[in-house]
C-alpha cells in the first residue's frame, strides 16, 4: 500500500531527518521517496496513526490513493472499489487542494475540487460537507504532478502549541520550545518505557516530551531552582521521573537508553563556573558506558559556536545528523545525533 506524509517546512532537513528515525521504530519496512516536503511511503501496513502520534513536524498523513502527471486523469485513474473502500455511505466528506513549490490558479483548484467531489459523492453516496467533514480527501498539486489522498491532520502539533514553556506550571526563559524537545526525542529513537537522561534538564522541557513518549525519564542539573520547576512540571502530566541535584561532571547515573539534552549556553543558562565545552565533552566521552546500547542514541542541540560536531568527531564517535536551525541573528543552534 501507498501512503503519504507533509512535513513542514520551517526547517525542511529536520523535518525529514525526524520521519526517517520514526520509520525506523515502526515494526514493519517502510520505503520513503521525498518530494520535497511530501513522503511518499510504501508499506504493508498503514504507518499514519503512528507517525501522526509521534511527529512534530508532520502536518498531515493518510493513503495515497492515486499519482498522475496530469490533472485530467484524476477523475479517472482511481478505480470506484477504491473509492468505496475509503468513503462510507455515512461519512460526510470534503475535497479540497493544496500547492507545494508550485502555481495553480484559484480557478482551476476549485474546478478539481468540484469535480472530484462531485465524482466520489456519485460513487459512494456520501455528502459532501465542507464545515466539519469526518472524511477528508486532499489533492496535494507539486510541480507537475498531483497525489491524491484520504488525509488525516495532526492533532499533536495543537497539542504541542498547548505545551509550550510558557503555558506550564514552571517557566524559565531557557526551556526549549515543546516542538523541537518532541523532535530531539524522536531524532534519538526515544520508545515507551525506554530510560532517558538529560543530564543539563533546566525546567525539564525536554523529559516532558519523552514523558509524553510514555519514557522514564532523569533529569540532572545544579541550579535547585530549575530542578524543582521540572519537578512540578513533570508532576503535572504524572509521568514516571527522577530529578537529582549533581553535576555534570560526575554523572549519578549508570545507565540509560538515550540521552537527549540541551547544554547550558546564552544569556539566560549558568553553568555556574563550568564551560559549556567542558561539560559538553565530558558527557560525550561518558556516554558510551552510559547507554546501554549502540546506535543513535544520543541528541544534543547546542550553540553554533560551541563546536559541537568537531568535539563529537574529536572523541572519536560518528555523526548521525547535523542539522543547523537559525533562531535569531545572534544564535544558530546545531541539531546532532551521535552513533555511538
Amino acid at each position: 500500500m501507498n501512503y503519504f506524509a507533509q512535513v513542514s517546512g520551517e526547517n525542511l532537513q529536520l523535518a525529514r531527518a525526524e520521519l526517517d528515525a520514526l520509520v525506523k521504530l515502526c515494526p514493519f519496512n517502510i520505503e520513503i521517496t521525498w518530494l520535497g516536503r511530501v513522503a511518499k511511503l510504501q508499506a504493508a501496513s498503514n504507518p499514519t496513526e503512528f507517525l501522526l502520534d509521534r511527529a512534530a513536524l508532520v502536518k498531515r498523513a493518510g493513503i495515497l490513493m492515486g499519482e498522475f502527471s496530469h490533472e485530467e486523469s484524476i477523475i479517472e485513474g482511481i478505480i470506484d472499489d477504491s473509492w468505496k473502500d475509503n468513503v462510507l455511505p455515512s461519512d460526510r466528506f470534503s475535497v479540497r487542494t493544496i500547492c507545494i513549490e508550485s502555481e495553480y490558479n484559484q480557478k482551476e483548484r476549485v474546478k478539481i475540487e468540484k469535480e472530484l467531489g462531485a465524482h466520489i459523492q456519485s460513487i459512494t453516496g456520501a455528502k459532501v460537507e465542507l464545515r466539519s467533514p469526518n472524511s477528508n480527501i486532499l489533492v496535494i498539486i507539486l510541480a507537475g504532478r498531483f497525489l491524491v489522498c484520504k488525509s488525516i491532520e495532526s492533532k499533536l502539533r495543537h497539542l504541542l502549541r498547548e505545551r509550550e514553556p510558557g503555558k506550564k506550571p514552571f517557566f524559565h526563559p531557557s526551556m526549549m520550545n515543546s516542538i523541537l524537545a518532541r523532535t530531539m526525542c524522536n531524532l534519538a529513537g526515544v520508545r515507551p518505557g525506554n530510560t532517558v537522561l538529560d543530564p543539563f534538564c533546566g525546567g525539564g522541557g525536554i523529559l516532558c516530551e519523552a514523558a509524553y513518549i510514555g519514557a522514564l525519564v532523569i533529569g540532572i542539573d545544579k541550579n535547585w531552582r530549575l530542578l524543582e520547576g521540572a519537578r512540578r512540571n513533570l508532576s503535572a502530566i504524572n509521568s514516571k521521573y527522577s530529578v537529582i541535584q549533581a553535576d555534570a561532571l560526575h554523572l549519578p547515573v549508570q545507565t540509560v537508553d538515550h540521552i537527549v539534552t540541551d547544554p547550558p549556553y546564552g544569556r539566560s543558562s549558568s553553568t555556574r563556573g563550568t564551560e559549556s565545552r567542558e561539560l559538553l565533552d565530558s558527557l560525550l566521552r561518558k556516554a558510551p558506558s552510559i547507554l546501554q546500547s549502540s546506535g543513535e542514541n544520543l541528541c544534543v542541540c547546542a550553540s553554533s559556536d560551541m563546536g559541537l560536531s568537531e568535539m563529537i568527531r574529536d572523541a572519536g564517535f560518528r555523526i548521525g545528523h547535523e542539522i543547523k536551525m537559525i533562531v535569531h541573528s545572534g544564535l544558530v543552534r546545531e541539531i546532532v545525533t551521535v552513533n555511538l
